[in-house]
């Protein structure tokens, strides 16, 4: 289509020259066409009129032996006719914009806000267990079905909520915080723990009942919470701290020859699935069921192209084979791993336990090793409890 049909949404400067080149003012008044900006020249003169009545203008100066010439035009009409001539880039635009506006329905990206790598990983989990991930289409049923399941999961927020806005989901949540019940205020004393002698006192509060080099008996007042002044009246002080005893402890733990673990054995599958647009395409063989006993680990990967991100993502499942094996230990190591649980059960009892001796005594069955292991060792043996109320002085 030519361009000179779309100069009605211009607005055109003309020039016209001739002999009673004013003649045309009148008649284009007359007809009803509207001139501004009427300049005079020294042959004729210039003027601004619409496109729409170049034609009608032109047909006048032609009536009247006139030279017409446009000089300039100003408008949409110019942009109009390349687009009208290239209908390729506005129907592209209009199907841009059609398909921005469908496809907003989808998730593009999810911002998971101030949560760190793990708690992401485990949202990311729980969403696709609801059917939500890059490329699922939100409706307002399954978002607030999704967060209302994720605000019943009070073991991972405080709080939590989701909102979806063009493209993107956002998870808001706070972090859980336990709000602490104070119990009525209770006297507490420190009793011993274990039988032992007294190598250094640290109470920092309370009314320490023993001196350095003292033997004790598991269960003896080390610091109590009362005492009497003077006078013979009660003062009361909670104690805490700790008192360092030596403790002599034997501890047994027994290890067999033949010993069934569930072990990896080094065969490996992984499946890829591709999400895009809510429709699932697998990425090669699906692996499920390859193995009759598997450790299966998933990764996300949203799809992006260069900074921009897709409606869709990658999830990738590696399967690692696992079977039950019957591990055989010699005796030696079998020793070795009675020897570790006895150590263990030292440290789980005493954390801070500073051996000073051992000494390990084996002995061989046909079906294992048990192990009898003495220690010495230095360890806080002050342990909280309620205090007993002390009998007064004599008088």
């Amino acid at each position: 289509m030519a361009r000179r049909e779309f100069r009605s949404l211009d607005r055109v400067c003309i020039s016209v020259t001739g002999e009673q080149a004013q003649r045309l003012l009148s008649a284009a008044a007359s007809s009803g066409i509207r001139l501004s900006k009427i300049q005079s020249s020294d042959d004729g003169y210039t003027a601004i009129l619409p496109g729409r009545d170049w034609r009608r203008v032109a047909g006048l100066a032609e009536k009247y032996g006139l030279r017409l010439s446009m000089l300039q035009t100003e408008g949409p009409g110019g942009l109009v006719a390349k687009l009208w001539q290239r209908p390729g880039l506005v129907l592209g635009a209009i199907l841009f914009f059609l398909m921005v506006h469908i496809l907003s329905g989808f998730v593009w990206t999810i911002d998971f806000g101030t949560l760190d790598g793990e708690q992401a990983e485990t949202v990311r989990a729980f969403l696709n267990a609801q059917g939500i991930r890059e490329g699922t289409r939100i409706t307002q049923e399954l978002l607030v079905q999704t967060g209302r399941a994720l605000e019943a999961q009070p073991e991972l927020f405080g709080w939590a909520s989701l909102h979806f806005s063009g493209g993107c989901l956002f998870v808001e949540s706070t972090p859980m915080q336990q709000q602490q019940i104070r119990q009525p205020e209770e006297q507490t004393a420190l009793y011993a723990s274990a039988d032992a002698e007294i190598v250094l006192i640290e109470v920092e509060s309370g009314f320490t009942q023993v001196v350095p080099g003292q033997l004790v008996a598991k269960g003896q007042l080390l610091a109590a919470a009362e005492r009497f002044d003077r006078d013979g009246n009660s003062v009361l002080q909670s104690a805490s701290g700790s008192v360092l005893g030596r403790v002599r402890a034997e501890y047994t733990a027994q290890q067999a020859y033949e010993q069934t673990a569930t072990l990896l054995t080094g065969r490996t599958a992984d499946s890829r699935v591709l999400y895009l647009l809510g429709m699932e395409f697998p990425l090669g063989e699906d692996t499920e069921g390859v193995f009759a006993h598997a450790a299966v680990q998933e990764s996300w990967t949203p799809l992006a192209l260069g900074r921009i991100a897709l409606p869709g993502c990658i999830c990738t499942r590696e399967s690692r084979e696992q079977s039950d094996e019957v591990l055989q230990y010699s005796q030696e190591a079998a020793q070795a791993m009675a020897k570790r649980a006895c150590m263990q059960q030292l440290l789980a009892q005493y954390p801070d336990a500073r051996i000073e001796q051992q000494s390990f005594d084996y002995t061989a069955e046909p079906n294992g090793v048990t192990c009898r292991a003495s220690f010495v060792f230095c360890a806080d043996i002050a342990e909280a409890g309620a205090a007993q109320p002390l009998d007064p002085p004599q008088a």
